[in-house]
């Protein structure tokens, strides 16, 4: 490589390093016309391009990098990282695995290539990803927080809590691993860490992310000595910081949920019906999060027959694809998304749907896509693969409003950080979900509810079975022995058997409660 450019690079990678993009991207801008074909320009390109949140250029550049380089490990781990951050784990896997295959020999690199792998699904690919970069460096703290999230996805929880130790003992302020560590397994009065965090707590923690996961911390240990006020405080404490950092207008869903109504009429549905990919292969489970659907997910994917594919973003993603194919580009919101998938040719938008999720699917004939979020898309899942099967999870709208209100989502869900607004998105959710009984076919959803199976499970995982068009097979009423991985938050609880102990739990909590009983009751919400 001539001096000058190797100068050139090394002033763009420093400046990029200092956070100053433009003056960055200024000097790949005049390299790209003299050396377009460099690799480590198209490359540098790639990486301003993905801190600028420009993904449509950082495609392009990275594809170039890569194709200028296509022998570098390095080039596909950028790659990958690149499309997982647009949400294509499709390509980022074929990245990922490629560059595995090349040969990852940088420690960086392998926490980059750990992460693409969690994103992507591929959690005992992560592992191993993992556990090698632990052979270069045991005192990387990323290397221990990898290990913790992916041991908790696997069922590992000993392990995990040995990682986040770890993680923990590296960075003190560690404050995801500290959450992450009170989550794993129940506390007790003998072994909690309720001291440590408050103490952490009256350290006057600086930033407001780490308020919350100490918070939300200090709330489920509190809660599992059975210190119900102190848990609630802590709780509430938390939400009320999350809630003041996120830009959410409330009134925004419930155009949402209205526009959906008027869209999806029994007449559209019916239009609907006439196209569409006959795969029988997706089974949804879906409702709002947080009311036992992992339980059920348990259940289904405990057969022989079924693969569980987890939360995917792949329908949206389809929708969004063919809104860019058959759409007028006039898609600048959720509102209009809603009004215009509505045009979208059915046996198209169903082939995308199964094209994105092919990558991860194994050899399955079927296999199960749990995103909670789906309920909004039923009217669209109908149309487009009308003989997938959709299973919409119900529990008491107090105990799932406590349990949502109680959990700190990662992503998403902005509404469960303020009683009055979960209550209200509660009554939008309950009420569309009744337009969807009454314009679909009756019994395209089936509705389970979850102290029903808490209470008889062999009869209710039978019924579901059935419903689905699967022979019986034992193992489903086993669904603990599962040793597929499981990604949501309750992935610290499906490794048990049923248990009851998370039934009308938020009695211990009525009097907090009563603003939320109170509006989901104006609602017109049964609560028993």
């Amino acid at each position: 490589m001539p001096e000058k450019l190797s100068s050139q690079l090394k002033k763009a990678d420093h400046l990029l390093k200092i956070g100053d993009l433009t003056s960055a991207l200024a000097v790949v801008v005049e390299l790209k016309d003299k050396h377009h074909d460099v690799s480590d320009v198209w490359a540098l390109d790639g990486e301003i391009a993905i801190r600028q949140q420009r993904i449509k250029d950082a495609m392009t550049a990275v594809d170039q990098a890569a194709k200028l380089e296509p022998a570098s490990a390095e080039r596909h781990v950028q790659r990958a990282r690149c499309y997982v951050v647009a949400g294509n784990t499709d390509e980022a896997l074929k990245s990922a695995l490629l560059s595995i295959n090349l040969g990852v020999t940088r420690l960086d690199h392998l926490l980059v290539l750990g992460g693409v792998l969690v994103r992507c699904d591929e959690h005992l690919k992560a592992l191993d990803i993992y556990l090698k970069a632990k052979e270069m460096s045991q005192e990387n703290v990323n290397v221990h927080r990898g290990l913790a999230s992916v041991y908790r996805f696997l069922g590992k929880l000993e392990k995990a809590d040995q990682a986040c130790n770890e993680a923990i003992r590296l960075d003190p302020h560690d404050y995801e691993m500290i959450a992450l560590r009170s989550s794993l397994k129940k506390q007790t009065k003998e072994d909690n860490h309720i001291n440590q965090l408050v103490q952490l707590e009256r350290s006057k923690i600086k930033n407001w992310r780490g308020a919350v996961h100490v918070a939300y911390a200090l709330s489920k240990e509190y809660e599992d000595l059975r210190e119900y006020e102190l848990s609630f405080k802590w709780l509430k404490h938390g939400a009320n910081i999350k809630r003041k950092y996120l830009k959410y207008d409330f009134e925004d869903d419930i155009k949402i949920f209205d526009t959906l109504k008027t869209t999806f009429t029994a007449d559209q549905i019916s239009n609907l019906s006439e196209g569409g990919d006959l795969s029988t292969a997706p089974i949804f489970v879906l409702g709002m999060p947080r009311t036992g659907s992992t339980l059920i997910e348990r259940i289904i994917s405990s057969h022989s027959l079924v693969q569980n594919a987890g939360e995917l973003s792949s329908f949206s993603f389809a929708m969004m694809s063919q809104l860019q194919k058959h759409g007028d580009g006039k898609i600048s919101n959720r509102l209009s998304l809603a009004e215009n998938t509505v045009k979208l040719p059915m046996d198209e938008l169903g082939d995308e749907y199964l094209r994105l999720v092919q990558p991860i699917r194994d050899n399955s004939p079927r296999f199960v896509d749990k995103l909670p979020l789906n309920s909004l898309n039923i009217g669209l899942i109908y149309g487009a693969l009308p003989n997938a099967k959709i299973v919409h999870v119900i529990r008491n709208p107090m105990d799932s409003c406590y349990s949502i209100f109680k959990f700190h989502f990662k992503n998403g869900y902005p509404f469960s950080y303020d009683l009055k607004e979960l209550a209200l998105y509660y009554k939008e959710y309950f009420n569309l979900m009744q337009h969807w009984r009454e314009v679909l076919p009756k019994g395209h959803v089936y509705d389970i509810e979850y102290e029903e199976v808490v209470a008889d499970l062999p009869n209710q995982a039978k019924r579901l079975i059935n419903f689905l068009d699967l022979p019986w097979e034992d193992e489903c009423e086993e669904f603990y022995n599962n040793k597929q991985v499981s990604t949501t938050g309750s992935a610290s609880q499906v490794r048990q058997p049923v248990y009851s102990s998370s039934i009308g739990k938020w009695r211990h909590y009525e009097k907090e409660l009563e603003p939320l009983k109170i509006e989901l009751e104006k609602s017109g919400i049964p609560l028993s």
